[in-house]
């Protein structure tokens, strides 16, 4: 989406508190995203380690 933004927009035109505010805006998002890939890096984690557990099967030493 913002790369369409981008696209669309003349730079050239926008006044500097325009400009400002769209790169504040820009800026945040941006924060935004990549606290949820650290959420989301952290939670696959969390996923692989459970399924390694899983995959990995010790044996019994029980004797019967």
């Amino acid at each position: 989406m913002c790369g369409f933004t981008c696209d669309l927009i003349d730079f050239d035109e926008l006044t500097a508190e325009q400009k400002k505010t769209l790169m504040d805006n820009l800026q945040q998002k941006k924060r935004t995203l990549q606290t949820q890939i650290r959420d989301i890096n952290t939670s696959l984690k969390g996923i692989d380690r459970c399924m390694k557990k899983m995959t990995t099967k010790k044996k019994s030493k029980r004797r019967g």
